[in-house]
């Protein structure tokens, strides 16, 4: 069994990178130091007190791996960042434009590469970890599963930034979008240091014990693990050719992950404490669908002569198949069949007059995404496609347009001016009763406008 050539070639030259060389010394040489000054204080307080140099493990623990976290969570994702971006803006193509290899392989040999970092800063880091077991106040076990998680995290923020990296955009809106994924990851990193502090200090053994508690805990590792697989696959779909069915595997895998999640979302609801799952779950499915929405409006709108060819012979299979495939219009058939469902559940699980007026916001909120996403679609297939614009840039205009509504309307708001509270098209409106049923009405419209693409009109010249 061969090597893949990728984790090959991207381990070579991450041994010879500089940066990965100065992070990896700067990172011993913290730990050292920190190490060094806290057994000294250690050491120190056990003048006073000899039993607490027993309990000093777990600060040790939580300091170090603390550095690690932070090191790993943002130096990796960062580090795949600025070699994707390299070989996809440089001025000389990589293999990924020039090989025959399969775009798995390609995936996979970067994120193995990038975990391969990660082992490598974690292998420093064991020593300490190890010694602060040593002198005591932390198990094994708090250890383990702090690691593991760490390194899950490690392995969903890398393949967020892989999407982030691969994703066509202009470049000044990509510098923009980097900008934005570095602040994301830093707060990834602060929320994650606090939840582990808090998990170990509570201890994992109690956790475990707890039947609430470790359900919990399993179910946040696999949904972990569920929005690893939605990455993967997404930036999957950015590393192969634009003339195959490309997102396909992304939606079929939304689309099971969302039925799976449901149905455990219908059962634990009827117990306590999980009898907001369901609600959770319904939020997260209509915020998804709305953004995939806007997404889909820049896939391609020709399918060409391989995804004809492609198509299931039998008019049950293209019907069932259509909202799968790649397409403009397949895209927004999919997200609005999920983002019909979503809206269609909120109203029956959220008929509590406790919980109406975050359901109320919430829905304002997602409407207003899908009202401008399908605005921007009517506009191209009637106006703009006539004037040349393409395709492939709607998704970041629209985004780009809810952005700048919401900056300009939001300060207005705050400052005073009541009328923004009425306006349809702000995210943030707070008189809902009002708003609410002219967001409906723009979204009918909307697609009321867009039934004729969907025969074909008007034809492109």
């Amino acid at each position: 069994m061969t090597m893949n050539a990728v984790l090959l070639k991207e381990l070579r030259q991450s041994v010879r990178n500089r940066y990965v060389l100065a992070a990896y010394v700067i990172f011993i040489v913290v730990l050292l130091i920190v190490a060094g000054v806290q057994v000294s204080l250690f050491l120190q307080k056990s003048w006073d007190s000899p039993h607490s140099l027993f309990n000093s493990g777990q600060t040790l623990f939580l300091t170090i791996h603390g550095i690690f976290a932070a090191l790993a969570c943002m130096f990796i994702p960062i580090y795949v960042l600025t070699r994707i971006t390299q070989e996809r803006w440089g001025t000389n193509l990589d293999l990924m434009y020039v090989t025959p290899m399969p775009p798995s392989a390609l995936l996979i040999g970067k994120f193995c590469s990038a975990m391969a970092l990660a082992g490598l800063f974690l292998s420093g880091a064991l020593p300490f970890l190890a010694f602060s077991y040593f002198i005591g106040g932390i198990d094994v076990l708090s250890i383990v599963m702090t690691v593991i998680l760490t390194l899950l995290l490690v392995a969903i923020l890398t393949l967020y930034t892989m999407v982030i990296a691969i994703t066509p955009m202009p470049r000044i809106i990509h510098r923009l979008a980097q900008i934005v994924l570095v602040l994301q990851l830093l707060g990834a990193v602060q929320a994650w240091v606090m939840v582990s502090s808090f998990l170990c200090v509570g201890g994992y053994t109690r956790i475990f014990a707890d039947r609430d508690s470790c359900i919990v805990l399993v179910e946040l590792m696999a949904v972990g693990v569920s929005v690893a697989g939605l990455c993967y696959a997404a930036a999957l779909a950015g590393f192969r050719s634009v003339n195959l069915d490309r997102m396909r595997p992304f939606r079929i895998l939304a689309t099971a992950l969302f039925l799976v999640w449901g149905g455990v979302a219908a059962v634990q609801s009827r117990y306590w404490p999980f009898e907001h799952f369901l609600q959770a779950w319904v939020c997260v499915l209509t915020l998804f669908s709305a953004v995939m929405l806007v997404v889909g409006l820049s896939e391609r709108t020709d399918p060409g002569a391989h995804l004809q060819k492609c198509l299931p012979r039998s008019l049950i299979g293209r019907i069932l198949g259509y909202p799968f495939r790649t397409g403009q219009l397949n895209a927004v058939c999919w997200a609005l069949l999920l983002f019909a469902t979503g809206l269609a559940l909120s109203n029956t699980l959220f008929s509590n007059y406790r919980t109406t007026d975050f359901a109320d916001a919430g829905r304002v909120f997602v409407l207003n995404i899908s009202g401008y996403a399908l605005t921007m679609l009517v506009l191209w297939r009637y106006v703009l496609r006539f004037k040349r614009v393409p395709a492939a840039s709607l998704w970041w205009v629209t985004g780009t347009v809810i952005v700048l509504v919401t900056a300009i309307l939001g300060p207005m708001c705050a400052g005073g001016v009541d009328a923004i509270d009425y306006f349809i098209g702000y995210p943030f409106a707070q008189k809902r009763a009002f708003v609410l049923p002219w967001l409906f009405v723009w979204n009918y419209v909307a697609l009321l406008c867009l039934i004729p693409a969907y025969f074909g009109f008007p034809k492109k010249n």
